[in-house]
C-alpha cells in the first residue's frame, strides 16, 4: 500500500486542512525547540557537573547525525504508513527521549548522549514528513509554509527562553522533562484525532507550468543537494554557536541589564539573558517567514528569491563574525531571516519535482543532505573555540560558503513562479 495513493483519510475540506496545518505547525515548533535547547542547557550542565561546555556539546554530535540520517527511513515510512501516523510516532518518541535526558544520572555522559540520540532520531521524522504533509494539503503553499515557518521560528525562539526560565525556577533537568511531557501530550491528542478520522492526507497537487520528469527532478535535486548541505552547516553553526558568541560579545550589555534589575532586587542568571538573545533571532525570523510566505514566495519566481537571499547571507555572516554587541546580534537575526526565505523555496521545489509516490523519500533525502552536514558545524564550533577562544574565524569562513551557495543556486530552473494551486489536480505516480 502506498500512502500517496491510499491515505487513512483524504483531506478535501478546509477544516481538515487547517487541522493538518495546526498539528504540523505545533510539531515544527516542538521539534525545533527540543533539538536545539541543549545548546543553552549545556551551559548549566557544565557548571553542575564541573565539565567543559565544549566537551559536553560534542555529546550532541551523534544526535545531529541521526537528525539527518534518520530522515530517509522516516520518509520511506511516511510513504508506506502515512504522514499522520508518523507524526504521532515523532511526538511520542521525542517526548520520551527528552524526559530521559532529564533523568540521566549525575555526570553520566554516556547516558546523556544516548538520550540525546533519541531526540535526534525522533526529531528527524518531522521535516521528512510534516513539511510535505502541509504542502500536499494546502491551497496556498507559500501562505501555509509561512504559517508553519512562524511556528518553527517560535520553537527556535523558545529554545532559549524555555530552558532559561525552567533552569532559573527549577533545574536543568526540568528544562528537559517539562517540554518532553508537553510533546507527549500532543502526540496523544493527534493519535485521537487520527483515530476519529478528523486528520488525514492527500496526494500532491500539480503546480501550473511545472514539468514533471526525471531530467527536471535530477537537475533540481542535484543543485539543491549542494546548497542544502552548505546551508545546513551555516544553520547549525548559528543554532549552536550563537549562544557562545553572545556569551562573550554581549557580556557588557548583559552585565548592565543584570545590574539594573539587581538594583530593584531581581536577581537573574546570565544564561537567561543569553537565551533571550538567541530567542530574539528566531522571533524576528519567524515573523519574516510569515511575511515572506504571503508577499514573496506565492508571487515571485522561486529561483530569484533563493539566489538573492543566499547572496545577502554573506553580509550577515560578516556582521556576526566581526561585529560587537548588538551588531553581532543583528547579523545573527539577518542570517535567520534569510534562511527563512531559502528554506520554504527548497521545500516547495522538492515537493513539486518529486514523483508523488516517492514524496516522503524525496523529503527524507533532502533532510539527510541538509542535516547530514550538521555534525561538521558542531565539531567546527568546538575546534575553532578551543583553538582561538572565539568563533570569528568560523563565521568568516561561512561567509565564503555563502558565496558558493549563491553561485550554485544560479543553476536552478528559471521561470518557476509560485502560484496558488488548483487542488482538483493531483500529481501523477511518475
Amino acid at each position: 500500500m502506498k500512502a500517496a495513493a491510499v491515505d487513512t483519510v483524504a483531506v478535501h475540506d478546509t477544516a481538515a486542512g487547517r487541522r493538518v496545518l495546526i498539528f504540523s505547525s505545533i510539531g515544527h515548533a516542538l521539534m525545533h525547540m527540543m533539538t536545539a535547547f541543549y545548546a543553552v542547557i549545556v551551559l548549566t550542565i557544565a557548571i553542575a557537573w564541573d565539565l567543559p561546555s565544549t566537551s559536553l556539546l560534542e555529546l550532541y554530535a551523534p544526535a545531529t547525525i541521526l537528525l539527518g540520517v534518520m530522515s530517509l527511513p522516516a520518509g520511506w515510512a511516511s510513504d508506506r504508513f502515512g504522514a499522520p501516523l508518523m507524526m504521532v510516532v515523532m511526538f511520542v518518541g521525542l517526548g520520551l527521549s527528552s524526559i530521559a535526558c532529564g533523568l540521566v544520572p549525575e555526570r553520566d555522559t554516556f547516558a546523556l548522549m544516548l538520550a540525546l540520540c533519541g531526540i535526534g532520531a525522533f526529531g528527524a521524522i518531522y521535516h521528512s514528513v510534516g513539511i510535505g504533509w502541509i504542502i500536499r494539503t494546502a491551497r496556498e503553499q507559500g501562505h501555509a509554509m509561512g504559517v508553519n515557518g512562524l511556528w518553527g521560528s517560535a520553537g527556535l525562539a523558545l529554545y532559549g527562553v524555555v530552558p532559561g526560565v525552567l533552569i532559573t525556577l527549577a533545574s536543568w533537568r526540568a528544562a528537559f522533562i517539562v517540554p518532553g511531557a508537553v510533546c507527549l501530550a500532543v502526540g496523544v491528542v493527534l493519535a485521537w484525532q487520527v483515530r476519529r478520522g478528523r486528520v488525514g492526507d492527500q496526494p500532491m497537487p500539480v503546480a501550473p507550468g511545472v514539468q514533471l520528469g526525471r531530467r527536471e527532478f535530477w537537475r533540481v535535486f542535484s543543485v539543491l543537494s549542494i546548497t542544502m548541505a552548505l546551508e545546513g552547516i551555516i544553520w547549525q553553526a548559528l543554532l549552536f554557536g550563537a549562544a557562545m558568541v553572545f556569551e562573550t560579545k554581549l557580556a557588557t550589555e548583559i552585565a548592565r541589564l543584570r545590574d539594573g534589575l539587581a538594583s530593584w532586587g531581581l536577581m537573574t542568571e546570565t544564561v537567561l539573558w543569553i537565551g533571550l538573545a538567541t530567542s530574539m533571532i528566531y522571533v524576528v525570523s519567524g515573523m519574516a517567514q510569515y511575511a515572506l510566505g504571503r508577499t514573496i514566495i506565492d508571487r515571485y519566481p522561486l529561483k530569484s528569491t533563493y539566489v538573492v537571499a543566499s547572496a545577502l547571507q554573506v553580509g550577515a555572516m560578516v556582521a556576526l563574525a566581526l561585529g560587537n554587541g548588538y551588531v553581532a546580534l543583528f547579523g545573527a537575526m539577518a542570517s535567520a531571516v534569510l534562511s527563512s526565505a531559502t528554506g520554504p523555496v527548497e521545500n516547495i521545489l522538492i515537493a513539486r519535482y518529486t514523483p508523488g509516490r516517492y514524496h516522503g523519500l524525496g523529503f527524507g533525502a533532502k533532510f539527510v543532505v541538509a542535516f547530514g552536514a550538521s555534525p561538521l558545524a558542531i565539531l567546527a564550533i568546538a575546534w575553532v573555540r578551543q583553538a582561538t577562544g572565539s568563533l570569528e574565524l568560523l563565521f568568516l569562513a561561512l561567509a565564503g560558503v555563502s558565496v558558493v551557495i549563491t553561485l550554485v543556486a544560479l543553476l536552478l530552473p528559471a521561470g518557476d513562479q509560485s502560484r496558488e494551486l488548483d487542488l482538483a489536480q493531483t500529481a501523477p505516480a511518475e
